[in-house]
């Protein structure tokens, strides 16, 4: 399950609210479904400089409803689910600070397993920037729907990016555009860290390794390899 939030601003100490929320599950690491998503009522005005990142005001969200109104509903959305979020701690502090504010005595780490996309990507990628756009690009997600920020546009995105870094399927080429400090145009399997060759190394699949991929088709497809 990937889930994210837009806020009035950044800082939850200061009173910031969150104005959306999504939550996306990821299905045998192929497919997306949307299980949560939606936009609330931050009861106060919002940041101009958030609204320059997501392009919400308070107006367009007054006739929406409020956290409170929906906590239970999303708490049955992610419940024992590994719930990946990217900068975890920002989206959590935002969260648990939703559910004290609705009165309930639960917090996010209470009823799901956080993971930190973030994290994931620094180790895998460091010394690069690892935004959700550098990481976009680095892994060829398409990044034509984000014209500005959004839960739901920023959780699906995120999804395909966290599938392709952890699937170990998705060959990845450092270009210049990528962004990141990393010159380097070797090919590269995800997670691998090789030395550019003079003749090329062909590495054939073991019996194990050839037995898990018939397992992981047969699981997506339903037929047998």
């Amino acid at each position: 399950m990937v889930v994210d939030t837009e806020t009035t601003g950044l800082y939850v100490e200061n009173g910031d609210r969150v104005i959306e929320i999504a939550c996306v599950e990821i299905q045998d690491f192929a497919t997306l479904e949307t299980q949560f998503h939606r936009y609330l009522d931050p009861e106060r005005e919002i940041d101009q400089e958030a609204v320059r990142i997501h392009g919400r005001t308070w107006s367009d969200l007054k006739s929406e409803k409020k956290f409170a109104e929906v906590a239970e509903e999303f708490i049955e959305a992610i419940r024992d689910a590994d719930v990946v979020m990217h900068q975890a701690e920002f989206d959590r502090k935002f969260i648990d600070s939703e559910l004290e504010r609705a009165g309930l005595d639960v917090r996010l780490k209470d009823v799901c397993n956080i993971v930190d996309s973030l994290t994931i990507a620094r180790e895998k990628y460091r010394g690069a920037h690892n935004d959700l756009n550098s990481l976009c690009k680095r892994l060829k997600v398409d990044l034509s729907s984000r014209d500005l920020h959004g839960a739901l546009v920023d959780a699906e995105l995120l999804a395909r990016v966290y599938i392709r870094m952890v699937s170990g399927e998705q060959e990845l080429f450092d270009s210049a555009d990528d962004g990141t400090s990393n010159t380097n145009t070797t090919p590269v399997r995800l997670g691998a860290s090789i030395q550019t060759q003079r003749q090329p190394v062909v590495i054939h699949a073991t019996t194990e390794e050839l037995t898990s991929h018939d397992a992981f088709m047969h699981r997506i497809t339903g037929q047998s390899v």
